[in-house]
């Protein structure tokens, strides 16, 4: 059973910390208690912490509202087979809410591709609002502002 923890904003991580990632195919419209309802993407992500303690979060990503809600099952320290467990778990759960998941493959991706990823997708990020595409809007939007405002000051 996963539950929203409103204490994570995202997921940093270095490479050797990431055990798994999924990521979604797809984007629906989703409605997150106490979020502003809009199309998501979705990863599930299984990272190993101190002590070798692993855990597997759902991070579904708002891009339009530059927000995110951070799942997680609450068990620590598990075994293999409750690793696993909560990997399909967390692939079912995002599935009942119509994503269609990918499985990233991260142990085969070479170093390279996996530092990327950690450079670009939402769930690395210590919150969204920092994830580039979002920082890219909002500067956008800044200009355009700036840009009216000198117009009609001209007036």
């Amino acid at each position: 059973m996963f539950n929203l923890d409103e204490r994570y904003r995202g997921l940093p991580a270095t490479r050797e910390q990431v055990l798994a990632l999924h990521t979604s195919l797809n984007t629906p419209h989703v409605a997150i208690p106490g979020k502003q309802a809009g199309p998501a993407q979705a990863f599930v992500v299984g990272i190993r912490g101190g002590q070798g303690a692993a855990a597997v979060f759902v991070y579904l990503y708002l891009a339009e509202a530059a927000d995110c809600a951070v799942y997680l099952s609450g068990r620590r320290n598990m075994s293999g087979d409750e690793y696993r467990d909560d990997e399909g778990d967390a692939l079912a759960f995002v599935e009942s809410l119509g994503f269609m998941m990918d499985d990233a493959n991260w142990r085969a991706l070479d170093a390279g591709q996996q530092d990327e990823m950690l450079k670009t997708l939402p769930v690395f990020f210590k919150d969204p609002k920092l994830v580039p595409a979002v920082v890219a809007r909002a500067e956008e939007k800044k200009n355009v502002t700036t840009t009216l405002g000198r117009f009609l000051a001209a007036f």
